[in-house]
């Protein structure tokens, strides 16, 4: 147990080290999101006090939505916070049992201040449950759903190591955003979610609280904990045993990817890099609901489609605003002895986003040829390049100015300076929304004024790419530093 809490503490030191270093970025920061986070609690709490009114009058909608935004905050946390917890494979040289670092494994979640929101968030749902008919079963069946929930996304992050569960996932999550999104169009929403529900450990927790089979549902919920707690032990004995890959990728990428010079080595690269982070695959969701969309509607808009391609960028924006984080101390090292510019290297790296970002854009693109007309395609690309113009210069100025070390198998975490990347957000998304606008209000017109927005874009990207590069040479020892 000691040697536990030496490394617990290790890690806590480290972690507000780290907070301490970063002086006016991280203050910047935090102050940001505890106003966020203010905003948030203060809505929060007010359902809280209208659930605990509905669940007097049996009414249990809010309750089970306030339990499933429990379970997603839950989910995401441990993908989240990667950054900050112990990556356990590098304590396997000490002498720790499995048991012990499966235990390190759980605590380090806790070294993070968002677990602790996310903790009290949890169990303020204690709150309404008291007020129901059966106070005593909806709160102990709602402290085994709030176990049940962390186990569920620890058992979730340790799944994501390997490359066939991370298939599997991704499939089902795709399914079951295509299967809301159908009965969203058919205007069925309402009876297949109620049907839905009522096989969710949600139900079983508003069960147990409305004296509905409480003792049922009580026992259904420790099984579950029980079965959730083997294939979280499993899924981590499994993750410790992964034997780390060969770079044998390479060559598949190289010929996908093949351009004169080093910039089709370092696009393969950074693309090998990108498809390790999670982000992306929010945009392969948007794409696929802008295709569902696109298939499914009557009379599908022109204005929908430009949202959809606005949309699918979002996601993708920590692979350029934080292009270096995936990258190693000594990769960048191996930059200085590459016959190369920095110029180039970032544009390596602008090659690898686009592809990235191209493969989810061509289908929806396609879709609205097909549908809407060659005119409406045309711009769509338009509005792409104009997006991907934009946010790249912007993001290239953000990655050398703000690196910040990322990990695989993760979401991107939100440690670069937070007004930067909204700043960068609403800066690459103007001129996407002038082109709506224009096709909005001059649609025989607007082909002049698009190409003229389109050729700006363009310039201003390849000036400040030059920029860019002439600063990454000066400031490699820098983010090398940052990202080691």
């Amino acid at each position: 147990m000691a040697r536990i809490a030496g490394v617990l503490q290790a890690q806590w030191r480290t972690y507000w080290r780290r907070f301490s270093r970063a002086g006016k970025l991280v203050a910047t920061n935090q102050g940001i999101t505890l106003i966020v986070t203010v905003l948030v609690l203060n809505k929060y709490l007010r359902l809280l006090y209208s659930a605990s009114i509905d669940l007097t009058r049996g009414n249990t909608a809010l309750v089970e939505s306030l339990l499933g935004g429990i379970l997603v905050a839950s989910v995401c946390l441990p993908l989240i916070s990667s950054r900050v917890s112990i990556p356990v494979r590098g304590l396997l040289h000490l002498p720790l049992s499995v048991n012990d670092l499966f235990a390190i494994r759980l605590t380090s979640l806790l070294v993070n201040p968002y677990s602790w929101i996310v903790i009290f968030g949890s169990l303020a749902i204690c709150y309404p449950l008291a007020r129901a008919p059966r106070p005593v079963p909806g709160l102990l069946a709602a402290l085994l759903f709030i176990v049940w929930s962390w186990l569920t996304g620890l058992t979730i992050s340790h799944l994501f190591r390997f490359a066939a569960w991370r298939t599997l996932l991704f499939a089902v999550a795709l399914l079951l955003l295509l299967w809301m999104a159908s009965f969203v169009v058919n205007g069925k929403e309402g009876a297949h979610f109620v049907r839905f529900s009522a096989v969710l450990p949600t139900d079983l927790v508003v069960r147990a609280a409305m004296g509905t089979n409480s003792s049922l549902a009580v026992s259904a919920l420790l099984m579950l904990n029980i079965l959730t707690l083997a294939a979280t032990l499993w899924s981590f004995r499994q993750s410790l045993a992964i034997a780390p890959k060969a770079k044998s990728q390479g060559r598949l990428n190289s010929a996908l990817f093949w351009l004169p010079g080093p910039v089709g080595g370092l696009a393969a690269k950074d693309f090998r890099y990108f498809r390790r982070l999670l982000d992306p695959y929010l945009g392969v969701l948007a794409a696929a609901l802008g295709c569902f969309y696109l298939v499914s509607a009557t009379v599908p808009s022109a204005t929908a489609v430009s949202i959809v391609i606005l949309v699918i960028f979002i996601p993708n924006l920590p692979l350029v605003f934080n292009s270096f984080g995936l990258d190693t101390r000594g990769g960048l090292d191996r930059y200085a002895l590459l016959p190369a510019t920095g110029a180039t290297f970032i544009r390596g790296k602008n090659l690898a986003f686009l592809i990235v970002v191209g493969a989810q854009v061509c289908p929806v693109n396609v879709l609205a040829c097909w549908r809407l007309g060659l005119s409406v395609g045309v711009f769509a690309l338009a509005q792409a390049a104009v997006l991907a113009a934009t946010h790249l210069a912007w993001g290239n100025w953000m990655s050398i100015h703000f690196p910040t070390k990322m990990r695989a198998f993760g979401f991107a975490p939100a440690g670069g300076a937070l007004p930067e990347i909204f700043a960068g957000i609403v800066f690459g998304s103007l001129p996407a929304v002038f082109v709506i606008y224009l096709l909005q209000t001059k649609t025989n017109q607007a082909k002049w004024e698009v190409l003229l927005v389109s050729l700006l874009c363009s310039i201003f990207y390849l000036l400040a790419t030059a920029r860019a590069g002439k600063r990454f040479e000066r400031q490699r020892e820098k983010i090398a530093k940052a990202v080691s």
